[in-house]
């Protein structure tokens, strides 16, 4: 779990500007979920995205899936904080899989709170 939550853009731009980093990575790399933060835009609003990043193996473990799971974005606001889950049908998350996810979310035009599915396992393997 992501140890302080961060909201305040300014604030997280500072961080990562005395850090030198991208993004702030909790955990270690490869792993089947890890725990991000890094800036972005939701609804022409700058944010600080607090992500979790999982396989859909290891959602599958806590929850039910169908034979051909959708891969996924679950995006959750409280009190300006905002988390987003995204959950990939790939082996394992490394720093590739960062990478492009971060890419995604950051060109994705009409992300919305809730979760939204997309692509078949069968169709993404």
């Amino acid at each position: 779990m992501l140890h302080k939550y961060i909201s305040n853009v300014h604030e997280f731009r500072d961080i990562l500007t005395r850090k030198s980093l991208p993004y702030i990575l909790m955990g270690q790399l490869p792993s089947a979920k890890v725990y991000l933060q890094v800036e972005g835009v939701f609804n022409s609003e700058e944010v600080v995205w607090n992500m979790c990043i999982r396989t859909i193996e290891d959602y599958a473990k806590e929850n039910e899936v169908g034979i051909d799971p959708q891969q996924y974005i679950d995006i959750q606001c409280n009190n300006r904080v905002y988390q987003v889950e995204i959950g990939l049908n790939i082996n394992e998350i490394d720093r590739p899989a960062i990478e492009r996810t971060i890419i995604m979310i950051r060109k994705y035009k009409r992300l919305k709170l809730g979760r939204h599915e997309y692509g078949a396992r069968s169709k993404t393997i």
